[in-house]
């Protein structure tokens, strides 16, 4: 590709990021005329609040999908640690968090095997670990919901606190994702993850480590889907063994919405912030306008059909449909 293709494909881009972000304020103005209880105080704090699951498990999602690939599991390890924050909070106190933690890096780790070096395609080494990590939620918690009593209150109630209308929450995962946008765009694993999703062939004969490199990011999106876990069980004041189960499309379809795409190598973190506030403003809105869940589906689905419409490069001759 030379010089002047490339300028015209990084302006593409740039033009692409701005239109979502145009789309999310007149979400939002849409939203506000219908009912203006959209823009009270306690709707955007809740609003806020809505969105730090997904932008937690968005981060991981988005280098999966950077690479090509797809993480099917993220909801049953999401689910996983939800049960464990609850059923060891009691005894461990906050070491339950890293325990959670450290299930979501070795899940991932799993996966990034399976897919690395028994060349099991993404989906179906995923879809193999969610079923038995959705099994490992329902024997944990006894296929119950797990309340955490009041006593460990003290140790989730960060979960609840905000400045403002800004929660607590939010402000962390916003550090967590600028972290991983550093990351992303300062060091060879984040140039190495877009190198690996634009060309795995070319990547490897340049010099990339490409399995190193997708091991890494499994182990990411594990560890980013167990801290999302952690999330919702300290803000649920629960472990729920089924909370997962919706947000495997959830979580890839705020990723998607915000133009990374599923053929790899175009998209990044920044696009998964406006992506995510473009989902839970749709989800909180229609909620609002009292559209049913059957038609919010259809919504959900047809914006997904057109985000993946275009963010699929057509004048590339070698991306791939996966």
């Amino acid at each position: 590709m030379n010089t002047t293709a490339l300028r015209e494909k990084l302006k593409s881009r740039q033009a692409g990021t701005w239109i979502r972000v145009f789309a999310a304020v007149v979400i939002f103005i849409v939203f506000t005329l219908f009912n203006f209880n959209f823009v009270s105080s306690g709707n955007l704090k809740n609003l806020l609040t809505d969105s730090v699951p997904y932008l937690v498990m968005g981060i991981g999602v988005t280098f999966v999908l950077l690479v090509g690939s797809i993480d099917l599991s993220i909801g049953a390890i999401c689910s996983t640690a939800t049960v464990i924050v609850a059923v060891l909070l009691p005894t461990m106190g906050y070491t339950s968090y890293l325990v959670a933690l450290v299930m979501g890096i070795a899940a991932g780790f799993i996966n990034g095997l399976l897919v690395v070096y028994l060349k099991i395609p993404s989906f179906i080494a995923t879809l193999g670990s969610m079923g038995a990590w959705q099994t490992a939620a329902y024997l944990i918690s006894g296929s119950s919901p797990i309340q955490i009593k009041k006593a460990q209150w003290p140790m989730i109630d960060w979960a609840r606190s905000a400045f403002g209308i800004i929660p607590l929450p939010f402000v962390l995962a916003l550090i967590l994702l600028l972290v991983f946008y550093l990351v992303q765009t300062k060091t060879s694993f984040g140039k190495n993850t877009f190198a690996v999703g634009v060309n795995e062939r070319a990547a490897a004969v340049a010099g990339v480590n490409v399995n190193r490199t997708k091991l890494l990011i499994f182990t990411v999106c594990g560890a980013c889907a167990a801290l999302g876990g952690i999330v919702l069980a300290a803000k649920l004041r629960s472990g729920l063994p089924t909370i997962g189960a919706t947000m495997n499309m959830a979580v890839t379809a705020a990723v998607v919405l915000g133009g990374t795409a599923l053929t790899g190598g175009k998209g990044g973190l920044v696009q998964t912030l406006i992506g995510c506030f473009i989902y839970n403003m749709l989800l909180s809105g229609l909620n609002m306008v009292g559209i049913t869940s059957y038609y919010q589906d259809i919504v959900f689905g047809l914006l997904m059909i057109a985000a993946v419409y275009f963010t699929v490069d057509r004048s590339d001759r070698h991306s791939v449909v996966k």
